[in-house]
């Protein structure tokens, strides 16, 4: 029985062969006789009966009534059976059989197989039992004592197993057989050990010894492995099998088939990430293919096995879709991941760490941030000690607590990534060898800064690694993102250019490059680096969310305005307008067609006024310049048809200049509208940028009336942000402006001077976040003083109150309500008013 010992090693390195019992109608029902037992075992050790026959024959006997048999019968009809099953590998019907005969009551011969079977069935107490009987009855026989070491090793006691070991070797022993099972058992407690190598040296000795033992070439092969040769193992595996058909069960290449594709798997991930074009994600192709066949393979022969392995060809199953999930993520194919999971899912499926994790990515991909979430907790916490921090696991999930709004989780899960990851390896060979995850969490630190609206804070992050490591990509990365967001896009541009010089292969340099060149209106040059970068990594999830965004900046544009107000006499008792533009895609990199249309009415105490008027224009955008100018035409008035136009400068990333003309202004008075009076309109602006936090505005403004009259104004504009949190920004804006009129005569509102200053305090919190969909509430508050010649200074003030959305890139949302009030001619006046405004990417 020394030859049965591997069989009990693991189920899927068991061969099962299992033969269909004889129909009921065939099977002998006479009482029972020693000599047709005897004959019966004759016939099965020579072949002419199946296994199966003679089992249902001995238990047809044993269900025989109690007086039908004798005990010596009873026992030598069970011990048999059980020597029987265990051979044919029916080790659960043996297990039965040990359980309804206890060992005590079995002979000698049946003590082995019994031990056998309740090993491969993970039956300790069984296995203990028949090994404690089988030493009291054979003290000094080695079997017993061998199998005793393995059942120490079932029960975890490796010393012990391995002093057994040593006792059995001291002397070694001469016979062949006890050589072999010496050899396993060295094998085995190696392996239990972690001692690979010589696990695999004895199993390889053994199988030397006992070439025909295909057993032992199984164990070898899993051992290889093990080792971290999978491939290699399964393709001698197969191998074997073609030579000698049987030397590997089904269940046995299937675990060795998945293991080799988890292993292809790593390295077509590896070769991905070190190939640009077509060829880098053939080999992933390859896997994936191979990974249907192998499901189908797996599926049909675990049709066909007996039902006592289902647990063993159900978790192979498990583990080769969870390979395959990864695949999929790994493929750029995160929908169909995603759809994966959802089958598993449904069917109760326990997935493990690693296919949890791929599916957080997949979600995360997909910009499902909200469902990620609780598969990356999923994923840590399964994994549990075996994971350590930081894991890849650990990085989606700070990302993906940000991209949900729960920036506390963020900041606690970096803060232990941090506390985890020392600056140098603590078991390197030599000693202060840098740990290169400490820069990734560095990294991670500046950009958790940045998008979490704190951009100051970021960039001062990033000029210190950046001076500490000026090659690394990553923190080049960070620096020219902090720019772009900072709003310098020519400082962005030529920071991602010297990457691309520093690191022309690294992709997202080459997105970020891009979405800096969109920022600064470089279409042309950003429409050319995106698509070598979609020809070269199509597949990555960062290019094809670059390919999206890239898609709303350039293609057609919807934008509206809508406004309407009541309560104010001066300008008009009750007042709406909609403003509208659509805007093509870019044509040539740098043009656009739009339609622009406005509709707006008002009443006044003279009468009320509608207003409609469309006009066709083109735009050019090219780098720092923008120019756009469109011929229009309204429904009356004495610039019924004209022409608008705009010029706007980009003078580096401090200065912006900008000029425009009107031919019909919309900014027309609705009481100089009841009058048949129109209205040219001409202005220029200067702009000094800081950052996204500071700007200063300086503007002139004309209006020329058709009636004579003319209106100059200056303004001057500071808007300065002093809080910037995650959830919470604080801002103001100190304005001040001045005007003079030729003109009071007139029936519209024109006083010979004014002037105004204002201060407005503007809170906004965040209160929803999904990826790149955003939910904001606003409160703005003002107040200041409007001084009008020949009446004097008196206090103004307003409250607005809006709501925002940013449902994606170019697509926002905004409406609100506000409440003001202003004197005008000495007479106070309150208005109160709503607006909405849109503007949305078209497909």
């Amino acid at each position: 029985m020394v030859c049965m010992l591997a069989l009990g090693v693991s189920q899927a390195h068991a061969q099962s062969a299992v033969t269909n019992p004889p129909p009921a109608a065939e099977r002998s029902a006479v009482a029972y006789d020693p000599r047709q037992h005897d004959a019966l075992i004759a016939e099965r050790r020579a072949g002419r009966i199946a296994s199966a026959q003679a089992l249902q024959q001995l238990k047809d006997w044993l269900a025989l009534p109690q007086g039908a048999l004798d005990d010596a019968a009873r026992r030598r009809l069970a011990s048999d059976a059980i020597a029987i099953a265990a051979d044919d590998g029916r080790f659960a019907e043996a297990v039965a059989l040990g359980r309804q005969f206890p060992p005590g009551q079995l002979r000698d011969y049946a003590l082995g197989p019994l031990a056998v079977a309740a090993r491969r069935t993970r039956d300790l107490a069984l296995q203990g039992e028949t090994i404690a009987v089988w030493r009291a009855r054979q003290p000094a026989a080695r079997e017993p004592r061998i199998h005793e070491a393995f059942w120490r090793l079932d029960s975890g006691d490796i010393a012990g197993a391995e002093t057994l070991y040593r006792e059995l070797a001291q002397p070694m022993p001469t016979e062949l057989a006890d050589r072999v099972a010496l050899l396993e058992l060295r094998g085995a407690v190696a392996r239990a050990g972690g001692d690979t190598l010589q696990a695999m040296s004895a199993y390889s000795e053994a199988s030397t010894l006992r070439p025909e033992r295909s057993d032992l070439r199984r164990e070898t092969d899993f051992l290889l492995a093990d080792s971290g040769a999978e491939s290699s193992a399964f393709e001698d595996a197969e191998a074997a099998e073609r030579a000698k058909p049987g030397a590997f069960s089904a269940l046995a290449l299937s675990t060795l088939q998945q293991r080799a594709l988890g292993q292809r798997l790593r390295w077509a991930t590896k070769e991905r990430d070190e190939r640009l074009g077509p060829a880098r994600v053939v080999a992933l192709d390859r896997v994936l293919a191979d990974q249907e066949v192998a499901l189908g393979r797996l599926d049909a022969a675990a049709a066909a096995a007996p039902p006592a392995d289902a647990p063993e060809w159900h978790a192979v199953r498990v583990r080769l879709l969870s390979d395959r999930l990864l695949a999929l993520v790994e493929r750029g194919r995160p929908a169909d991941a995603i759809a994966l999971y959802g089958t598993l899912q449904a069917a109760g499926t326990d997935v493990p760490s690693y296919g949890l994790a791929a599916a957080a990515r997949a979600f995360a991909q997909e910009r499902r941030s909200v469902d990620a979430v609780p598969l990356y907790e999923a994923a840590i916490a399964k994994a549990g000690p075996a994971l350590q921090m930081p894991a890849d696991s650990h990085f989606g999930l700070v990302y993906a607590y940000q991209d949900t709004g729960r920036f506390e989780e963020a900041e606690a899960l970096l803060k232990r990534i941090e506390d985890a990851t020392p600056a140098y390896l603590r078991l390197a060979p030599e000693t202060r060898r840098p740990n290169s995850q400490y820069t990734d969490v560095n990294g991670m630190r500046g950009l958790l800064a940045l998008y979490g609206d704190k951009p100051a804070l970021a960039q001062k992050s990033f000029a210190t690694l950046t001076g500490e490591a000026p090659l690394n990509a990553g923190y080049a990365y960070g620096a020219g993102l902090t720019e772009r967001l900072r709003e310098h896009p020519e400082a962005a541009v030529a920071r991602f250019e010297a990457q691309a010089a520093d690191a022309p292969f690294d992709i997202s340099a080459r997105a970020g490059h891009v979405e800096a060149l969109l920022d600064a209106s470089e279409f042309a040059e950003a429409r050319r680096r995106a698509e070598s970068l979609e020809a070269d990594a199509g597949d990555d999830a960062e290019v094809r969310n670059l390919a999206r965004k890239r898609r709303a900046i350039t293609g057609p544009l919807l934008e509206v305005e809508a406004g309407a107000s009541t309560g104010g006499s001066a300008l008009a008792s009750r007042e709406w307008r909609v403003d509208s533009r659509l805007s093509s895609g870019l044509i040539d990199d740098q043009w656009r067609v739009f339609y622009d249309q406005s509709l707006g009415h008002g009443d006044t105490s003279i009468g009320d006024a509608n207003r409609a008027r469309a006009g066709l224009g083109l735009r050019w955008e090219r780098g720092r310049w923008l120019a756009e100018g469109e011929v229009q035409r309204g429904n009356g008035g004495p610039y019924r048809t004209s022409v608008a136009g705009r010029v706007d400068y980009r003078a580096g990333d401090a200065w912006r200049l900008s000029a425009t003309y009107d031919g019909d202004s919309k900014e027309l008075p609705w009481k100089a509208k009841v009058t048949g009076v129109g209205a040219r309109e001409a202005g220029a602006s200067v702009g000094y940028v800081v950052n996204e936090s500071r700007r200063f505005d300086l503007g002139w403004k004309q209006l020329d009336f058709s009636d004579g009259n003319l209106r100059n104004g200056v303004d001057f504009t500071w808007q300065e942000r002093w809080i910037s949190t995650p959830r919470f920004q604080l801002e103001t804006r100190l304005g001040v402006d001045a005007s003079r009129s030729r003109a009071q005569d007139v029936a519209y509102f024109s006083p010979s001077s004014d002037a105004t200053a204002q201060l407005a305090v503007r809170a906004q919190w965040l209160n929803w976040k999904s990826d790149e969909r955003q939910f904001f509430q606003a409160v703005e508050v003002s107040g200041g003083g409007y001084r009008q010649a020949g009446f004097g200074t008196g206090p103004l003030w307003s409250v607005r109150y809006e709501h925002r959305w940013n449902l994606g890139p170019r697509m926002t949302l905004r409406y609100g309500v506000s409440i003001s009030s202003h004197p005008y001619d000495g007479v106070r006046e309150r208005q109160r008013g709503v607006f909405l405004n849109l503007s949305m990417p078209l497909p």
